[in-house]
């Protein structure tokens, strides 16, 4: 029987092709509508990825824009970023460009080294509706990949959008794995679901299980996106069909991850920076959800567009007209916010529209990356500064509440809180810090341990005081409390380290390695770092033994021993075996690997079989540059 085409024609509009005809429920899925790009990479943090490509979120790690019309390849690393010569968007002029990096972070657990990249539907994806997501891939093929990385790859709905970036736990969370993984070109890959609980967003990236990752011991992995779309399919048999049946649940406390809120916008009639009633009903229904998580920091920002000739001081009275809001009038703490003029720095669209105009006349609360605790410590900076004493000391208590113990210690060494010692609270602060040992078999030990290793840092190249500004965080353009140490030479640290190691020697010959549960955490790792930067070449080969023993009980990232190990070879004029220590040249500043046992392929294999990540691609070139 002869089908007649009007009949295929009015079949192929009530089924299949009827989901061409339905609208995304994503915006800008195919990434063309996108700000003015003025670099690859400095779109990556602080919630900047938005105001680059529209509707989209990279949770803050990498997520690269790839336009066609973009030029300055200064920091494209010859092409390697975004290698247009080679992978075209799969239509239009932009895709996006993901990577799974399994050595990030070093060999600790989670997929720390996977981007995501996520955006919220226009509506609800409602229960039991049917749904295709479809979106185009192009994969590199890469020498040396996990086997296992492609049944990772595919995407989440999720109720709320999260962030695992800087997170120490995997990312165990349902996700829907691509069915087949292709190499070098582009091909679609699709998905037909029926969500079991309400979604909000899609994300799109690689996804631990309980099982997985096992090891670092892997290359980087490269990967694009273009053309994304979530569609909502014409109703059919829910019996018949071939969809897939998903629920996202997960517990957001256990994953180690908090809700990543969608950015909150204010915007201003031109010169205007005073709240009309709309913008008091964002700011009420915001403190309802910073109410739900007390933990959160947040930034409040001022904007305006290119015109004026004021534009800093507008900007700031729009960020403290909301700031305002929130502490005097809605009783927030005011340790949860910090607020920032931009001016025209920061434009959320281009400024040469009228309606890009508008949309940068804007006050924008950002969930930020800061911690309470920092902030306990920021405004206790700033209350010693203020000769405030009192109101130090309630920051502090907060601070020795929440901080982790591991950097308790730290606090005794800060001279920014000299002005406080002979206050008679402080013996109260150094209690706490001192109390935080007490439950350990070794605390006393471990505080010794602690306390050494952190007087030697005053004389290691100002590595106290990148730990001393990292309690307090950074706030580019704000008001931040920076300490500095006078220098010294190499020879001096050095010395002072090898000291500080002799004197911990009574402890190690009396309790061995420390051993975590005996031993706090950082007095594991300090010991550590006393024993590395001794330059002890004969302590080295001692403790070598101790060290990998350590390694097999857990108690110890293998790294550790694979650089004192490199460290000794060094010291004995023999060549490395898993290459971590390097020289810089002068002038350029270029890697120079010192000697090495075979080739790339021998130093890789030795790292494999302790779980270390594969060498980075310039030391790879370095070592070829200097056979």
């Amino acid at each position: 029987m002869t089908i007649h085409p009007f009949f295929l024609y009015v079949t192929c509009l009530l089924t299949t092709c009827h989901a061409l005809a339905q609208k995304s429920i994503l915006r800008n899925g195919g990434f063309e509508e996108h700000g003015d790009q003025k670099c690859l990479s400095c779109y990556q943090s602080s919630g900047q990825f938005a105001a680059l490509v529209y509707h989209w979120d990279n949770g803050g790690w990498h997520c690269m824009l790839c336009d066609k019309d973009y030029r300055q390849q200064s920091d494209d690393r010859k092409g390697k970023l975004c290698p247009l010569d080679r992978v075209s968007p799969q239509s239009g002029k932009a895709m996006i460009s993901m990577v799974y990096s399994p050595g990030v972070n070093g060999i600790y657990g989670g997929v720390e080294g996977a981007s995501h990249l996520s955006a919220r539907t226009i509506e609800p994806m409602r229960v039991g509706q049917l749904y295709e997501v479809s979106l185009w891939l192009y994969v590199d093929s890469t020498k040396r990949q996990d086997p296992d990385w492609g049944k990772h790859l595919g995407i989440a709905l999720l109720p709320q959008n999260l962030s695992f970036f800087g997170g120490r736990k995997s990312l165990v969370i349902p996700f829907l794995a691509v069915d087949t993984l292709v190499y070098d070109r582009w091909y679609e890959v699709k998905w037909r679901v029926r969500p079991l609980c309400t979604s909000n967003y899609l994300m799109i990236g690689v996804f631990a299980d309980p099982q997985w990752p096992k090891t670092r011991s892997y290359a980087d992995v490269h990967y694009y996106l273009d053309n994304v779309s979530l569609v909502e399919m014409p109703e059919a048999s829910a019996i018949s069909d071939s969809s897939v049946y998903y629920c996202s649940r997960y517990d957001p406390v256990l994953l180690g991850v908090q809700p990543l809120m969608d950015s909150k916008m204010l915007w201003y009639e031109n010169d205007a920076f005073e709240l009309t009633d709309e913008h008091r009903a964002v700011l009420d229904s915001f403190a309802e959800y910073a109410n739900r998580y007390p933990d959160l920091v947040f930034e409040i920002s001022g904007h305006t567009d290119s015109l004026g000739k004021d534009n800093f001081n507008l900007s700031q009275k729009r960020a403290q007209a909301v700031s305002d809001y929130l502490i005097k009038t809605l009783q927030l703490p005011p340790y949860r916010f910090y607020a920032l003029a931009l001016g025209a720095t920061a434009p959320f669209r281009p400024n040469y529209t009228e309606e890009g105009r508008k949309m940068n006349r804007r006050a924008a609360i950002r969930q930020s990356e800061l911690t309470l605790p920092m902030m306990y410590y920021r405004y206790a900076l700033k209350a010693v500064e203020r000769k405030k004493k009192p109101e130090a000391f309630v920051y502090l208590d907060k601070w020795t509440a929440t901080a982790e113990k591991g950097a308790l210690m730290l606090l005794l060494f800060d001279p920014r809180f000299d002005p406080l010692r002979s206050d008679k609270r402080w013996p109260i602060i150094e209690r706490k810090v001192r109390d935080s040992y007490q439950n350990l078999n070794y605390g006393k030990e471990s505080f010794r341990i602690d306390s050494l290793r952190f007087d030697a840092c005053r004389f290691s190249g100002g590595a106290l005081a990148a730990l001393l500004n990292g309690l307090q965080g950074n706030i580019p353009g704000s008001e931040n409390y920076f300490v500095e140490f006078p220098g010294t030479t190499e020879v001096a640290a050095q010395y002072r380290y090898q000291a500080h190691f002799d004197a911990i020697l009574p402890i190690l010959k009396k309790t061995g390695w420390p051993k975590k549960g005996s031993f706090s955490e950082s007095a594991v790792n300090n010991a550590f770092h006393l024993l590395l930067n001794s330059g002890d070449v004969a302590a080295y080969l001692e403790w070598l033994p101790a060290l990998q023993q350590a390694c097999e009980d857990g108690d110890i990232p293998w790294m550790m021993f694979a650089t004192c190990y490199d460290k000794c070879m060094v010291g004995l004029g023999k060549p490395q075996r898993y290459l971590t220590d390097y020289q810089m040249l002068e002038g350029g500043g270029l890697l120079q690997p010192l000697k090495w046992e075979g080739d790339e392929n021998t130093v890789n294999d030795f790292r494999a079989k302790i779980g270390l990540p594969l060498l980075p691609q310039d030391v790879v070139d370095a070592m070829k540059k200097n056979k």
